[in-house]
């Protein structure tokens, strides 16, 4: 029966190093079969487009916590008003949603950090800390078809998130709401550090291409050189032809 874990190569600060220890225990199982969605309504062209990704239930996760942040974030203010309440009630609302908002902030990250980045791209990252010291290791799957799909969600959303909040901390600043920038700064520093890790594992896999075609050229060179050189010892290049045109003449 055919294995479908993913096999992953390590890399410590941006070095590839095969003996490197990770945790087999958050290593996938197995593929995440489609579902099957029932085109009902509204939800057919919802069903259509999650056709076309291998795990459509981890593209939405990719996307749910980041939306339903937002959500509390832009209309928390809303729940905090003062129009009908007192100022000790709209501070206790303000308190709420910006926990609420921090929580589903960590919760993204850690979807993101864990799941959605190794099921959707094939890539993790996490950091060892052995005592003092603190290493970070960059992971890439080997071997591994991505779905087109899956890796547009994936990085576009990824991109996007840290950009959408810097738009809100702008605007934040410019309507002097200083208290709400806690969630902003929070979610920017959450998102720009997905973003550095798994660009560090895409870099290391480009980086890794690179050297093996490398490699494989350089293998390829020194073949025809042997070969050039082994037919030149043996006389078993040029020579036969000197011998064949002599023959000719006599």
């Amino acid at each position: 029966m055919a294995s479908h874990d993913l096999h992953f190569t390590v890399s410590q600060n941006g070095i590839e190093d095969s003996n490197a220890l990770h945790d087999p225990s958050t290593m996938p199982v197995g593929g995440m079969a489609p579902i099957q969605q029932q085109d009902q309504g509204g939800g057919a062209a919802w069903g259509q487009t999650l056709s076309q990704s291998a795990h459509p239930v981890v593209c939405i996760f990719h996307v749910l916590f980041k939306g339903l942040a937002l959500f509390f974030y832009i209309f928390g203010g809303w729940f905090s008003g003062t129009k009908k309440k007192g100022a000790t009630n709209s501070g206790a609302n303000f308190i709420t949603v910006t926990v609420i908002c921090i929580l589903l902030l960590a919760a993204d990250f850690w979807v993101v950090k864990n799941i959605t980045g190794r099921l959707l791209v094939g890539l993790r990252w996490w950091n060892q800390v052995d005592g003092d010291k603190t290493t970070w290791i960059f992971e890439s799957a080997k071997d591994r078809q991505i779905n087109k799909f899956d890796s547009s969600v994936f990085w576009m959303v990824l991109y996007a998130t840290p950009i959408a909040w810097g738009a809100l901390m702008i605007i934040g600043i410019l309507k002097f709401n200083l208290g709400w920038l806690i969630v902003v700064f929070m979610a920017i520093a959450l998102s720009s550090a997905n973003v550095y890790g798994y660009y560090k594992c895409s870099s290391d896999q480009k980086a890794k291409f690179q050297q093996m075609m490398t490699q494989g050229a350089q293998a390829g060179a020194m073949t025809v050189m042997r070969g050039n050189m082994l037919g030149w010892l043996t006389g078993t290049g040029s020579t036969p032809q000197q011998g064949q045109q002599q023959n000719t003449f006599v």
